[in-house]
């Protein structure tokens, strides 16, 4: 089972803005197509902007200590970053672990794909059928990144904007949850902000 290392930090999910891929019903899962291309779209550039304006007039983040936004590199990340860092006025890095879960041959295909790579997940989180990374690869970067900014920060806000899966299974891992049933749980949305531990 992946554990989560000490730190003192607070975190949040932020899954990127309704993309361009998402507007053509395409996977875009390797670094080779997303960190040039596949930036959001216009519906996702509005919809980053109200869930950040609406986190900030909420208060959820601590107004004496400007928060952290670590992203993606993957354009659609990274312009959703951009936003939340100048809506937050927060310090902003990008960091290669919060990538898209690599779809393998399914990449720059029909979304509809998803769902064979899914398929295998729950019963074998280290199957790689049809080239998808596995779900305890990603796990294991996800908690990665974790550590390094654990290392870097202490009682921050940290904002990590990143992508559908890898979202969900690093909320699996704060839950306590087997990253294996990340299907599970309610999928994140478009530009939703999560805390994590959720519960």
């Amino acid at each position: 089972m992946i554990t989560l290392p000490f730190h003192t930090n607070r975190y949040f999910i932020l899954r990127h803005g309704h993309s361009t891929a998402n507007e053509k019903g395409l996977i875009v899962s390797s670094p080779e197509h997303g960190i040039g291309n596949w930036g959001l779209s216009e519906t996702g550039k509005e919809e980053v902007t109200r869930s950040m304006t609406r986190a900030a007039d909420e208060g959820l983040f601590n107004p004496m200590i400007k928060p952290v936004v670590v992203c993606s590199p993957f354009l659609r990340a990274l312009e959703t970053a951009s936003i939340a860092a100048k809506i937050l006025k927060a310090e902003r890095f990008p960091d290669s672990n919060l990538r898209e879960r690599f779809f393998g041959e399914f990449d720059l295909k029909e979304s509809a794909l998803y769902e064979k790579g899914w398929a295998q997940d729950e019963t074998n989180p280290d199957h790689t059928e049809f080239g998808v990374e596995s779900v305890n690869a990603v796990a294991a970067r996800m908690v990665e990144v974790i550590k390094r900014t654990g290392q870097r920060y202490n009682e921050k806000d940290i904002i990590l904007v990143t992508h559908g899966d890898p979202g969900q299974i690093l909320q699996c891992v704060f839950d306590g949850i087997d990253p294996a049933k990340h299907r599970s749980i309610e999928p994140l949305q478009t530009a939703e902000l999560r805390a994590i531990p959720s519960r």
